[in-house]
């Protein structure tokens, strides 16, 4: 939960770098999709949506008219593509230049739990029991806490240990589950192909750490050549991975996509926009370098595949890659007469990660698989999905997660997780919510009992979180999001983090 994203992270994060395109700019062949999290969706042609961003696929998400204005009734929620047309719609004769973007700001309140004690005492001898791992790879981590003393353990003896309840209740005005973002794009054709090349920026507005007199750093996430075809299209740069796109997708449409949900980062150390619902069920794909190819749609379906910049498991004990990362990612689309459509997804991923300084046999394998699906009748929309794998941590495969990773052996641990999420489109208003839950599996060394009865270490093993929110379009580019949500995160030996969060505020998209 500490790290997300966001990718925010979430990926997002993964958590990501994607636009939402107005309604009325679609009439000029360029828009916005989200970016965001941990790994929001990315801006992208719509033929390759699929293919290069987490951007949802095409027709969602445009927004709403005025209520003055009379509109044509809303197509079901798809995540839209940040240039609407079709291959043949760029100039044979230069260059053209399109630009897109969104600008949120959020009013978030964190108010419940703190994390856990880091060290759990014995109450009659005052003695150390065992650890708790809190500040890394699950919870609201190292985040500063209001510190209550509850108790004494070892009262009486000479060395009695004071027992403190934790708890949270800060307020911030931060960005929202995708950034603020900027994109750049040039097209044109090459006989029957079309050459795109693009360049997308996130930043934040919330000060990291919450200084002010540090600097908000751009975030480069999107930067790309992509060639498109009826032979399919080719994508060479940075843009969104393939491995739980789907899931980062579905979150977007039907619950984040104008709101906060996770914060993630509390203090934002870490810079990123905020998670969603990415370590809660959602696993965020994050963005990197990458040769992808993706087929021509063939009654609905289309395979994706490419090979990645490798991801080393940074500060865990392996963190040597030798091969680039392959993933890929099958989808189909079936529509459902003139009222809705069904969208399904299977996606997956392989690295193998290298113990340092040790002989290439010693090889930790991070994988895993990501599936789902949405349906869409007329104003209601529901998406599920899941994921599991080895090595991945709650929010995003790479980042560094302590023993949300790996047990104190080294050996990766098993995670899977779900989700559930679901809108009401009402005229101008969405009302959505969700719940997800991810599990961290532990190893037979994590259970391992000291000569005092109780294991080394207790480690993060669930987060569940339940979400909804109401976002109200004013305009086609003017959105205003109430959103909550309430996180649960549990530990092996029992302790627990339950912690609530009030977000409300307004995004423009062009």
């Amino acid at each position: 939960m500490c790290y997300l994203t966001r990718c925010r992270v979430l990926p997002g994060v993964i958590l990501a770098t994607s636009l939402v395109v107005a309604r009325g700019s679609m009439a000029q062949g360029a828009g916005a999709s989200p970016g965001g999290g941990a790994a929001t969706p990315s801006a992208t042609t719509e033929d390759d949506s699929e293919e290069s961003g987490t951007t949802p696929t095409s027709e969602a998400a445009k927004g709403k008219l005025p209520p003055v204005e009379v509109a044509a009734p809303r197509p079901p929620a798809e995540p839209i593509a940040a240039v609407v047309e079709d291959e043949f719609d760029a100039p044979a004769d230069h260059w053209e230049i399109f630009s897109n973007g969104r600008i949120g700001a959020f009013f978030s309140w964190s108010k419940g739990d703190g994390v856990p004690q880091g060290t759990i005492y014995d109450p009659v001898t005052g003695d150390t029991r065992y650890q708790v791992n809190a500040v890394e790879g699950g919870g609201t981590g190292s985040t500063p806490q209001i510190q209550t003393p509850v108790g004494t353990a070892g009262a009486g003896t000479a060395t009695p240990q004071i027992i403190y309840k934790n708890s949270i209740d800060t307020m911030r005005i931060r960005s929202g589950f995708t950034g603020n973002v900027l994109g750049f794009g040039v097209k044109r054709r090459l006989g029957g192909t079309k050459v795109t090349g693009y360049i997308s920026v996130t930043s934040i507005v919330d000060s990291s750490s919450e200084r002010k007199y540090f600097q908000s750093y751009p975030d480069f996430r999107e930067g790309y050549i992509k060639l498109e075809g009826h032979w399919g299209s080719l994508l060479l740069g940075r843009a969104a991975t393939l491995f739980d796109r789907g899931a980062v997708e579905t979150d977007f449409l039907y619950l984040h996509g104008y709101g906060v949900g996770y914060p993630g980062d509390l203090n934002t150390a870490n810079g990123f926009p905020t998670g969603g619902q990415i370590g809660f069920g959602v696993l965020a794909n994050g963005y990197a370098a990458g040769f992808v190819y993706a087929t021509p749609k063939l009654a609905g379906v289309q395979l994706s595949a490419g090979v990645y910049d490798p991801a080393a498991l940074a500060g865990q004990a392996y963190e040597r890659t030798r091969f680039l990362r392959p993933e890929f990612e099958l989808t189909a689309d079936e529509p459902v007469g003139s009222i809705g459509k069904v969208h399904g997804y299977f996606n997956g991923g392989y690295q193998p990660n290298y113990r340092t300084n040790s002989t290439n046999t010693d090889v930790g394998k991070l994988m895993g698989i990501g599936y789902g699906g949405r349906v869409e009748l007329g104003p209601v929309h529901v998406g599920a999905g899941g994921h599991r794998g080895r090595g991945l941590g709650f929010s995003y495969p790479g980042l560094p997660a302590g023993p949300a990773t790996q047990d104190l052996a080294g050996t990766l641990h098993e995670t899977d997780g779900f989700f559930i999420m679901g809108q009401l489109s009402l005229g101008n208003f969405d009302v959505n919510g969700g719940y997800g839950k991810s599990t961290i599996h532990l190893t037979a060394f994590d259970l391992t009992a000291q000569p005092n009865g109780y294991p080394k270490l207790s480690v993060i093993s669930s987060q569940a979180g339940i979400s909804a929110g109401v976002v109200y379009h004013a305009r086609d580019w003017l959105h205003f999001d109430v959103d909550f949500m309430r996180a649960d995160a549990k530990w092996s030996l029992g302790e627990r983090q339950q912690i609530n969060f009030y977000n409300a505020g307004t995004t423009i998209t062009w």
